[in-house]
């Protein structure tokens, strides 16, 4: 695939706050941004790894961004919290009762 060029790179960056419609809304920016590029058959994979990376971001920082970047064929979903803290990999299944802990594991 090789380096992208200036033409097949595009961006698109939403701010968003920690609230409780954070989640929905990157779900919604990532819907609009690879149908706009032409890209509909990574829709549903963006947004679960946007819905993902944003309800862990929203739990951590005060404020972030989603930003989505296409290269070529390809869709790159980028979070950027507020927080110190580095992204932690647990053991999805070490308590499979637990309602959360998966997330990174997904992405």
């Amino acid at each position: 695939m090789g380096k992208p060029t200036i033409e097949s790179r595009t961006s698109h960056q939403t701010f968003l706050g920690p609230h409780a419609e954070a989640a929905p809304r990157a779900r919604l920016a990532v819907q609009e941004a690879p149908l706009r590029w032409g890209l509909a058959e990574l829709l549903e994979d963006a947004r679960l790894i946007a819905g993902e990376l944003v309800t862990n971001a929203a739990k951590l920082g005060e404020d972030f961004r989603l930003v989505l970047t296409r290269e070529d064929d390809a869709v790159l979903v980028e979070v950027f919290d507020s927080s110190e803290a580095e992204p932690v990999v647990r053991d999805a299944y070490a308590d499979a009762s637990s309602e959360d802990g998966r997330g990174m594991m997904l992405v």
